[in-house]
């Protein structure tokens, strides 16, 4: 009989590890999009808003390669890639610029259109937008 108990107890506890083990964890955002795709997608960005006339009025007097480098680390580390920003806040940054809406919205719809040329995933590309879109309110100011 004792045997019988130590067979179910074994049994058992192979069930609950079995059933109660976790799920494969999701990867990273980071590595969903690419990884590396992400520079790109920095670089793109920073190319396009710069010379977009709608977007292109806060660019004046800033290192476009500097901010390239910025951003994508930015990016990087806020998708749980292997990145750490330790750059300004988006506040500081963005402040005294009176960036306003309608540029905002200029520069995200550069950045889905960026995104779908390098083939970001509908999915990846809500997700990230979604990281970002609390930066609002430090970047319109006007």
């Amino acid at each position: 009989m004792s045997a019988l108990i130590h067979g179910a107890i074994g049994a058992g506890t192979v069930a609950m590890l079995l059933l109660g083990a976790p799920a494969h964890a999701e990867a990273a955002l980071y590595d969903r999009i690419g990884g590396e795709r992400l520079t790109a997608i920095a670089n793109d960005l920073v190319d396009h808003t710069s010379s977009d006339p709608r977007t292109s009025r806060s660019w004046h007097k800033v290192s476009l390669p500097r901010v390239k480098g910025v951003l994508s680390v930015y990016l990087c580390s806020i998708t749980g890639g292997p990145c750490e920003y330790q750059g300004d806040t988006m506040k500081d940054i963005h402040a005294g610029l009176k960036i306003n809406e309608a540029e905002m919205f200029a520069m995200v719809q550069s950045l889905r259109d960026i995104m779908i040329g390098h083939g970001v995933p509908l999915r990846e590309r809500n997700e990230l937008l979604a990281l970002l879109a609390p930066t609002k309110k430090d970047v319109v100011t006007k």
